[in-house]
Formats: structure tokens, C-alpha cells, sequence
């Protein structure tokens, strides 16, 4: 999000390779989440259609951004559904987020 904003700095901001819990996974959900939410209303409109390069290293516009990280987000948890499952374990449903 930070990227898409007017400023247009493309800075990791989390290191999830060092999550070593369910919990402190939560916790990094719940501040990516509080930042999108603080980000979202001060993206410039014209920022969702001007060209960029995320990381410097994808080219594309702001909104084609956005689509492929909601496609990531859906695909790897199909994949956490799929693993559960293949372990025998009934998945929360998957609007149910309290269950995970």
C-alpha cells in the first residue's frame, strides 16, 4: 500500500520469515491491516492508473497492484485449506478469521 500512496516508496515493511507463531502471525495481519486501512483513503486517485515499478522490480499501475495481491491472499489460503485438510483437519470456514 505504502507504494501505491502519492509517495511512492516501495519499503518492506515486515519480516514474516521471522513468525514463529499463530499468534504473532495474527498480530502481523492485524497491523497490515490497520495500515491499509490508514493508507487506503490518502491514495491519490490518479495513482491507481499510473505506472510504477513495485520493489523495482514489477512494472504496473496501482489497481493492477491491488488485484494481484488479492489473488495471492486467495491462493495461499487455498493452500493452508488444502494442507489442513490433507492432515485431516477440518479448516475454519473461511470467513470465520476468530477460528484461525
Amino acid at each position: 500500500m505504502q507504494g501505491i500512496v502519492a509517495t511512492g516508496t516501495w519499503e518492506k515493511w515486515a519480516d514474516a520469515s521471522k513468525v514463529t507463531s499463530k499468534i504473532e502471525q495474527l498480530e502481523l495481519c492485524d497491523k497490515a491491516t490497520d495500515a491499509i486501512n490508514r493508507l487506503w483513503p490518502n491514495i491519490p486517485e490518479h495513482r491507481w492508473e499510473e505506472k510504477d515499478t513495485a520493489f523495482g522490480q514489477w512494472p504496473g499501475a496501482g489497481n493492477s497492484f491491488i488485484f494481484y495481491y488479492i489473488n495471492v491472499e486467495i491462493h495461499h489460503r487455498g493452500q493452508g485449506y488444502v494442507y489442513l485438510r490433507s492432515l485431516s483437519i477440518e479448516p475454519p470456514a473461511f470467513w470465520d478469521k476468530e477460528g484461525l
